[in-house]
């Protein structure tokens, strides 16, 4: 009897020995991040015949590039601006538009997931402030989320550029249109439009800060668009 209580006492001991052991292991695991789902997802055509690539961010899907259509969908002509008013900017910058040019008559919203077309391509819509935040956040946070939607390197970037471009959104220092009539910023900002009143987000070369600011309603500033 005595070697029968023995035997099962040294079994329940290796037991609550193993356990322990486990849970300390596991608790000098590192915690793992829940990834962040990048994805190319395909292209898409506006008006003019121009293709842009996209990318696939967590559920939203993003254009990679900046718009530079010159007509509406529905044919329409566009105002617009070419940085310092030369065409050659265009093909790597995009287009400026002032937010009611984009807008194209529709009225202010911060839906998410948005719902105005305004200049996007059918199927597509500007992102309203809410969809800009809610891909910021997907990011970790307005601290760090500029470095992964910027393009990395220097070839379009002035320096210090702090751009990874992880996630392949290539967001490019297009600069803005000042509505003075001055163009400025190219190399080392960008500014995009949303379709909710006097909001825009702001990229700067020496940051890796999104900002999320007010902006001149007559001011040319570039175009991103959300697929519906």
């Amino acid at each position: 009897m005595k070697k029968k209580i023995l035997s099962t006492l040294f079994v329940v001991t290796m037991l609550v020995a193993t356990i322990t052991y486990a849970e300390s292991c596991k608790k000098d695991e590192p915690k793992v991040d829940t990834p962040i789902i990048v994805a190319e997802d395909s292209s898409v055509t506006d008006y003019d015949g121009n293709t842009y690539r996209t990318v696939k961010i967590g559920n939203q899907i993003w254009m990679a590039e900046n718009l530079r259509s010159t007509h509406y969908s529905d044919g329409s002509t566009i105002q617009f601006f070419n940085y310092n008013n030369d065409e050659a900017n265009v093909s790597v910058y995009g287009r400026l538009y002032t937010w009611s040019a984009a807008m194209n008559g529709a009225a202010s919203s911060n839906a998410n997931p948005g719902n105005t077309q305004g200049i996007a391509p059918v199927g597509w819509h500007l992102p309203s402030t809410a969809e800009w935040q809610q891909l910021i956040n997907y990011l970790g946070g307005s601290s760090v989320a500029g470095s992964k939607l910027k393009e990395s390197g220097t070839v379009h970037w002035l320096e210090p550029n702090t751009g990874t471009n992880e996630i392949m959104f290539n967001a490019l220092p297009a600069g803005f249109y000042f509505h003075l009539s001055e163009y400025t910023w190219k190399g080392t900002a960008c500014i995009f439009t949303t379709s909710t009143t006097n909001s825009s987000v702001l990229l700067q070369n020496n940051s890796s800060t999104v900002v999320i600011d007010g902006i001149e309603a007559n001011d040319g500033i570039s175009v991103r668009c959300v697929k519906n």
